[in-house]
């Protein structure tokens, strides 16, 4: 396999998984061929000393690595980071509530989309005010599908070609008109769309 990203250095912050295990994110860049460090972070107290620490900090990173993922940061202390750092920087490009996730789910379902269904109906379960669910839904809509908010006891009535179960929010469920969407899958595509954010904005850098 081509290593695209041979010779690139990214910081993962926190970016250890429960458990110690490599992150998503981790194992994606280095699949590109990128090394990658596990940056172990606890962010400082929000006095003025601590907010030059962050400075300093995201100063350094920027000149020892070609990118930083975030992780699980809050938003301002990621800005503050991303203002200094002078490299791309993500804000947990391998977690649920990164746009990267709802972009993989959706192609999961384009995937298994009949060429001639220029329209299809969408039955989604679960709670669409998350950071994924509003993600999702936004690109479903925009992409020509037609959805419909529904509770898991409406859904057995519903004769939708394409479900999306987000009850459990840490485990969503998708079925096509082919049948249910192999996890397996999922993750694969999850992988591809978090390598093409690398590539397209580290390659060059």
């Amino acid at each position: 396999m081509d290593k695209p990203l041979r010779g690139k250095n990214i910081a993962l912050l926190n970016g250890l998984s429960s458990g110690g295990e490599k992150s998503a994110v981790h194992c994606a860049a280095l699949e590109l061929g990128a090394r990658v460090a596990e940056v172990m972070f606890t962010e400082p107290a929000g006095s003025a000393s601590s907010n030059d620490d962050l400075r300093t900090l995201a100063r350094m990173l920027g000149r020892l690595y070609d990118a930083i993922d975030c992780g699980t940061m809050p938003s301002d202390a990621v800005l503050r980071i991303e203002r200094e750092a002078g490299v791309p920087v993500y804000q947990g490009l391998g977690t649920d509530d990164h746009p990267a996730r709802a972009l993989a789910d959706l192609m999961a379902l384009c995937e298994h989309r009949p060429q001639t269904m220029s329209r299809a109906s969408m039955l989604f379960l679960g709670d669409p005010r998350t950071l994924r669910g509003r993600a999702f839904l936004s690109a479903a809509r925009e992409i020509g599908f037609e959805v419909q908010m529904a509770s898991p006891f409406q859904a057995a009535s519903n004769d939708a070609p394409f479900v999306v179960d987000a009850t459990n929010a840490a485990l969503w469920s998708l079925t096509t008109p082919s049948g249910p969407v192999n996890p397996a899958g999922l993750s694969a595509n999850h992988r591809l769309v978090m390598q093409a954010v690398l590539l397209d904005t580290i390659a060059d850098s």
